[in-house]
């Protein structure tokens, strides 16, 4: 099967979504009728700040993500959503270097990186080429289709602490250093993602 093309939302929650999660089932079963989409989709609020969700939609394509956007049932979907919807959103469209079975671990991690110098894209790329072979794919990577320079990183672990133990081994931890002088890192957090295959929400 091909890499699908995955849509990262990280919206604001409401006190609503944080207690249960299971109110977006009804925007699931409307989203799961879409040609093109990938079911489950995975919804989860931040470990480290609740106030913060996210949700990972994989497609096809990203123009049948478009083509529902454009759809008469996309004005459902939003009203569908409200709430679960806090007031700010970011929308993101990646394509991995594997396919995301991140999503389906205990833990997701969340990782935003900018590469201001595009000739450090390259090398950024080669470090967490070996990041992810490292880790047999269970953490994946690639480039935001909105913007090149936008580095999406998604890992799976057990929990936060056993990420966290990894990195401070002495060969991840030069590499992320390494990383870290070419790339900034804007955004990295950990998620338990909760899966939605359409009129079922199955917590991972």
């Amino acid at each position: 099967m091909a890499i699908p093309t995955t849509e990262l939302v990280i919206f604001d929650t409401t006190e609503e979504v944080r207690n249960d999660r299971s109110i977006l089932s009804p925007a699931f079963e409307i989203v799961s009728k879409s040609d093109g989409i990938q079911m489950p989709a995975y919804v989860g609020t931040q470990i480290e700040n609740p106030a913060r969700g996210y949700v990972f939609m994989n497609w096809d394509s990203l123009a049948h993500h478009q083509a529902m956007l454009e759809s008469p049932s996309y004005a459902t979907l939003l009203e569908a959503l409200k709430p679960a919807y806090g007031g700010w959103s970011k929308m993101y469209h990646v394509i991995f270097n594997a396919h995301p079975i991140a999503f389906q671990q205990p833990v997701t991690e969340v990782l935003l990186l900018t590469v201001e110098n595009a000739d450090h894209r390259t090398e950024v790329f080669d470090i967490l080429t070996k990041i992810s072979d490292s880790t047999e794919k269970m953490l994946v990577f690639g480039p935001a289709l909105e913007d090149e320079n936008v580095i999406i990183v998604v890992g799976g672990w057990q929990s936060v602490e056993a990420h966290w133990e990894m990195v401070a081994n002495p060969e991840p931890k030069a590499a992320l250093e390494q990383l870290y002088t070419l790339a900034n890192k804007d955004h990295l957090f950990h998620s338990t993602l909760t899966s939605f295959h359409g009129e079922v929400a199955v917590v991972c």
